[in-house]
């Protein structure tokens, strides 16, 4: 009988161990949690060899009354043993999580100028600029690129057209909503070629340059544009290079 309690503390010796070397790589959160699984796992254990100590350990075995000895599944070590699953189980749902992660940065990574040209104004949602036409000073959410040899405006990724708005700070101004919470803006048109709803291609034109609007006069024609990210605007020269 002894042999065989010492058998089963074993094995969940053992499986607490190979549960702990495959987290020796996983960041602090799963470390903090896998402690208090580590506490747990060894009440169980301590209270197991308790019992086995003081004569106790029939939990496992029961003798018949023709003097048999049944061998049951030891309730300690399934309960070990559910423990580590249902870490483990959310241990994969996290992987799930960083997989979507992986997709929104390939996306961005497959993102493609939408007009060739030069930089006339960065990205500077940090620091404030100066606008010669209005007089003020205000944060720059995008990038402002002077064409080079077209007017014609491309889409920077693929996706589907979430609006088309026209003011007279912006002038026409399209979103595109590229899934995993990637957006792009395209502002300071003259005209659009695409409506709300459409889905457009990589590379599809969507619009056209011409006269600037007020707020940006002094500089002449060209395309504001801006890489929304989880509701917040990134700088787009990390993404795409501008030839």
């Amino acid at each position: 009988m002894n042999n065989n309690n010492n058998n089963r503390f074993s094995r969940m010796k053992s499986k607490i161990k190979n549960f702990f070397i495959k987290l020796r790589n996983r960041d602090t959160s799963f470390l903090i949690i896998a402690l208090c699984i580590m506490l747990l796992a060894t009440a169980v254990v301590w209270r197991y060899s308790t019992r086995s100590d003081n004569g106790q350990g029939n939990l496992a075995e029961e003798e018949t009354p023709g003097g048999d000895i049944l061998v049951h599944e030891d309730p300690y070590e399934e309960y070990v043993q559910g423990i580590i699953d249902d870490f483990q189980n959310a241990e994969d749902d996290d992987d799930e999580d960083d997989e979507g992660v992986k997709t929104q940065e390939t996306d961005l990574k497959a993102m493609s100028a939408p007009l060739s040209g030069e930089v006339i104004r960065e990205f500077t949602i940090d620091d404030l600029v100066y606008y010669e036409a209005i007089g003020e000073w205000r944060v720059h959410k995008g990038i402002d690129i002077k064409p080079r040899d077209t007017l014609l405006i491309e889409s920077a990724l693929a996706g589907k057209v979430e609006a088309v708005n026209n003011s007279e700070i912006t002038a026409t101004e399209i979103i595109i909503d590229h899934g995993n919470n990637v957006k792009t803006l395209y502002s300071n048109l003259v005209s659009a070629n695409v409506k709300v709803g459409d889905t457009v291609e990589k590379g599809q034109v969507i619009g056209n340059l011409g006269k600037t609007v007020s707020i940006e006069a002094t500089d002449g024609a060209h395309l504001h544009f801006e890489v929304i990210v989880d509701g917040k605007q990134v700088n787009p020269l990390d993404y795409i290079t501008i030839e």
